[in-house]
């Protein structure tokens, strides 16, 4: 079980790859897909890192403080999970799919856990963030647009490797699945970023914004994880035509990386 402990240097985006790494290796070794989000995650991280560092974002330093708070949304989410605790709601129906035993979709196990970390936690992180005027965070918390639209090709490219099949639909989709994504991705930092405004302009509301959201998004990955049993018959003959060892889709996530001097130059 992962226990994240309390370090005597403020926590960086060092602590946090090495607490995804052990939230990875524990889903790996039981060859659950509960490691599947976390290997996406673990990926975007290590690029954040590297952005936030190399000069990519207007304040790095900033963003890796926002990142971390981010991502400990998460590492503790999870923690509270294996221990026998209760997240939010929105974690825990990302985390009862991956561990029911049901077959699901990459892509839908990916998306429950991008709605509860992106659609509930990054809102109360960026508010919590701000210093001031909130604007002044907004260009950078935008700019890592670039770098997750990017990623999804590679993970794209990834999966592809992995799930031949699945390589099929994907190119019988063109580029309209990776489109859809990018949407949905956008939608989500948008409503994360409302959020944000939401918290630091009526802070006496906090804990109702918060509340509200929660059950917003559980509503949300709810329809993601079930929806009609046309919808469910269709993911599960999808999800045939994928690995089924979580393994495989966790071990091609963990690896993916971006070449970040390109990005900026685009």
């Amino acid at each position: 079980m992962l226990v994240v402990g309390q370090t005597e240097h403020q926590r960086d985006l060092d602590d946090v790859l090495g607490d995804l790494d052990a939230i990875i290796d524990d889903a790996s070794a039981s060859s659950s897909p509960i490691g599947i989000f976390p290997s996406m995650y673990r990926s975007v991280t290590a690029d954040i890192r590297r952005a936030s560092r190399g000069g990519f974002f207007a304040d790095g330093e900033r963003l890796e403080v926002l990142a971390v708070a981010f991502a400990d949304r998460y590492i503790d989410a999870y923690g509270s999970w294996t221990s026998g605790g209760t997240p939010t709601r929105s974690w825990d129906i990302a985390f009862r799919a991956a561990t029911d035993g049901q077959r699901r979709m990459i892509v839908q196990h990916l998306l429950a856990g991008m709605n509860a970390h992106i659609n509930l936690d990054l809102g109360i992180v960026a508010a919590d963030s701000v210093d001031g005027d909130p604007m002044d965070l907004y260009d950078d918390f935008m700019r890592v647009n670039d770098i997750l639209f990017t990623k999804l090709d590679h993970l794209q490219e990834a999966l592809n490797e992995v799930a031949p099949r699945f390589a099929v639909v994907d190119k019988l989709a063109w580029r309209l699945d990776e489109g859809v994504m990018s949407r949905l991705i956008a939608d989500a930092r948008d409503d994360a970023w409302t959020l944000a405004i939401e918290i630091t302009e009526d802070p006496t509301g906090r804990e109702t914004h918060i509340r509200r959201r929660d059950e917003h998004t559980a509503d949300i990955g709810s329809k993601l994880l079930g929806g009609t049993r046309y919808h469910r018959a269709m993911t599960r003959l999808l999800a045939s035509s994928e690995p089924k060892d979580p393994c495989v889709v966790i071990d091609a996530f963990r690896s993916t990386s971006l070449d970040l001097d390109r990005l900026a130059e685009a």
